[in-house]
C-alpha cells in the first residue's frame, strides 16, 4: 500500500461505523477497502440523484409541518436532483462511467428518473395527507424525528448516523422508519431498523419495537417488522469494526454482488 493509504488505514481503525459501513463490509470487505481506503473511482448512478432528492424533498415537506404545496416540494427533489446530476456528470462526463438499471443505460436513466422522482414526492405526500394518524415523534425539546441524528457507543464501537422518521404509529407506537425509493429488504433483514431502535433507546430512552421502510415504488410502507436483539446488533458491528482494526480486507466475489457494486472498474476479483 501506498504511504496515503496507509494513512487512511489507520485513520480507519479509529472512524466512527454506522450501518451502511457495517454492510458495505459484511458484503465484501475488498469493497469497503477500495472505497473508503483506497478511493478508487466509483461508477456513477442515476439512483443515488433520486434517493438523495427525495429524502431531502420528503425532509423539507414534514420541517413544513407537512404544510408545503406540492409543487414545492416537488420544486426542492427538482434542485437537489440537478445538482447532484450536474455533480456526476462533471466528475463523469463518459456513460461508460454509470451504471445501467436494467435495460436503461446510465444518461437515459438519470432521464427517466427526473420523473419518476417527482412521482414518488406526490406519493409521499399522499400517503401522509390521507393517514394524518401517522404523526411524527418528537424528543424531549420538542423537536421533530426528521433526519434525526445519533451518536451512541455500543459495546466499545462508536456508531452514528441518522433516521429518516420516527412516527408515532396508532397501533405499533413509536415506529422507526425509513425511507427507500427503490428496492426494500427483504422481511428477514432488519439490520439497519434494529441499529435506529436500539439507538433511540439508546439516546432517548425511548422504547421502539417495530420499523418498516416508506416505499417510493408502491407509495406507502411495507409491512410492519419486529425489531430484533440489541446483542446481535451489537455482535455485527463488533465483528466489523474488529475486522477494519485488523486490516482484514478480504474480496468477496459473486456474481450479484460485483454487478452492482460501484468499484468494480478497480477491482481484480471482479465477478460481473
Amino acid at each position: 500500500m501506498s504511504v496515503t493509504i496507509e494513512v487512511r488505514a489507520e485513520a480507519y481503525k479509529t472512524k466512527p461505523r454506522s450501518v451502511s459501513q457495517a454492510k458495505q463490509y459484511e458484503q465484501c470487505p475488498h469493497a469497503y477497502f477500495l472505497t473508503r481506503i483506497a478511493r478508487e473511482a466509483e461508477l456513477q448512478a442515476a439512483w443515488l440523484a433520486q434517493g438523495v432528492a427525495v429524502h431531502a424533498a420528503a425532509e423539507a415537506w414534514e420541517k413544513s409541518g407537512r404544510q408545503m404545496a406540492l409543487d414545492d416540494a416537488q420544486a426542492e427533489f427538482g434542485r437537489v436532483y440537478t445538482r447532484m446530476a450536474n455533480e456526476a456528470l462533471e466528475a463523469e462526463p463518459d456513460e461508460e462511467g454509470w451504471q445501467a438499471s436494467g435495460p436503461y443505460p446510465g444518461f437515459t436513466d438519470l432521464e427517466r428518473r427526473w420523473s419518476i422522482g417527482k412521482a414518488q414526492v406526490e406519493s409521499y405526500v399522499d400517503w401522509y395527507k390521507t393517514h394524518p394518524e401517522e404523526t411524527v415523534w418528537k424528543s424531549a425539546d420538542g423537536v421533530p424525528a426528521i433526519e434525526q441524528r445519533f451518536d451512541v457507543t455500543l459495546d466499545g464501537v462508536h456508531v452514528i448516523g441518522f433516521i429518516d422518521q420516527v412516527i408515532e404509529h396508532p397501533k405499533h407506537g413509536p415506529l422507526v422508519r425509513d425511507i427507500k425509493t427503490g428496492q426494500i429488504p427483504a422481511m428477514t433483514d432488519t439490520f439497519q431498523l434494529d441499529t435506529y431502535g436500539l439507538a433511540l433507546q439508546e439516546q432517548h430512552g425511548l422504547e421502539c419495537s417495530a420499523g418498516d421502510y416508506w416505499s417510493g415504488k408502491t407509495g406507502r410502507p411495507s409491512r410492519v417488522r419486529r425489531l430484533g436483539s440489541a446483542a446481535e446488533v451489537v455482535d455485527r458491528f463488533k465483528a466489523m469494526d474488529e475486522g477494519v482494526k485488523a486490516g482484514d480486507f478480504s474480496p468477496s466475489p459473486a456474481p450479484e454482488i460485483c454487478q452492482r457494486c460501484p468499484v468494480r472498474r478497480s477491482c481484480r476479483y471482479d465477478a460481473s
